[in-house]
C-alpha cells in the first residue's frame, strides 16, 4: 500500500536539505529522498523552473551547499503525470497505468536512444521511480519501453 505524505518522515539530515533547498529557491519541498548517489527534491505543481532557477542557478547553490548531486521532479497528484515527470529528461512518448495482477504498474516509453539511461545501471532509476511512486500513489510497479 502507498505512504501517504503523512506517513513520509524525514531525519535530520533531509530535514537540513530541504532548509537550504526552499532557502535558496523559495518553491516548498513536498518531498525529498536522500539515496548514496544524489539527492532528490519533489517539488510543488507548477514550481519547478523556480525551483531548477535560470540555467540550473539554483541546483548548483543547492548541490554546492550539501556538497552533494541533487535532482529536482515535480510533483503532480496524478500518478501518469507524476511518473512522466520522474522520467521527463528521457524523452517521454507515452505513460500508461494499468492493474497487472492486482499490482498497479506504470509503464513509461521513452525515446528508443534513451531507455538504457532511463532504466538506469542495474535497474536504479526503476529503483528511485518505483519508490517515488509508492510514496505518493498507489502505483507498486514501474517500466520502461
Amino acid at each position: 500500500m502507498a505512504e501517504s505524505v503523512e506517513d513520509i518522515t524525514f531525519n535530520e539530515k533531509t530535514l537540513r536539505y530541504i532548509s537550504v533547498f526552499e532557502k535558496i529557491t523559495d518553491t516548498e519541498v513536498v518531498d525529498c529522498i536522500d539515496i548514496p548517489e544524489k539527492v532528490i527534491f519533489l517539488v510543488s505543481e507548477g514550481s519547478i523552473q523556480k525551483a531548477i532557477g535560470k540555467g540550473g542557478k539554483n541546483v548548483t547553490k543547492i548541490s554546492d551547499a550539501i556538497d552533494r548531486n541533487v535532482h529536482v521532479i515535480e510533483f503532480s497528484e496524478d500518478a501518469e503525470k507524476l511518473l512522466e515527470n520522474i522520467f521527463y529528461s528521457y524523452d517521454v512518448k507515452d505513460v500508461e497505468i494499468e492493474n497487472k495482477n492486482d499490482v498497479k504498474h506504470g509503464t513509461v516509453e521513452v525515446a528508443q536512444e534513451n531507455k538504457a539511461r532511463a532504466i538506469g545501471k542495474e535497474g536504479r532509476n526503476l529503483s528511485i521511480a518505483r519508490k517515488i511512486m509508492m510514496r505518493h500513489s498507489d502505483v507498486s510497479s514501474v517500466s520502461v519501453a
